[in-house]
């Protein structure tokens, strides 16, 4: 029993290739994803004097991470759920850092 091969079927190791492909996919999403986060929380962070130029700068941002986040959650990336509540939470900070006194 030691030297016998076990038996691989031709669709088990067809979706075992899918799934490396589906997985490096789902994880090149999820780090365009996180590094569009990560630059607006940054541009939230530096000091401007000028809100107009603050405003300028964080909309095309924000456009962009709606984007991918709705798209991840599309492709169940990330829940509906999540991607809502991350935009909400992302524009009410933008909102602030550019509305307020």
């Amino acid at each position: 029993m030691a030297g016998k091969k076990t038996v691989r079927h031709k669709s088990a190791l067809k979706a075992a290739r899918q799934a490396l492909r589906h997985q490096a996919r789902n994880r090149a999403a999820l780090s365009q994803v996180k590094t569009a986060v990560k630059n607006l929380r940054t541009a939230l962070n530096e000091k401007t004097a000028n809100k107009a130029d603050l405003q300028k700068k964080l909309a095309p941002m924000l456009g962009l991470v709606q984007k991918t986040l709705m798209t991840a959650a599309q492709k169940k990336i990330v829940k509906k759920e999540t991607a809502s509540r991350k935009i909400a939470r992302l524009s009410k900070a933008v909102h602030q850092a550019t509305h307020s006194a």
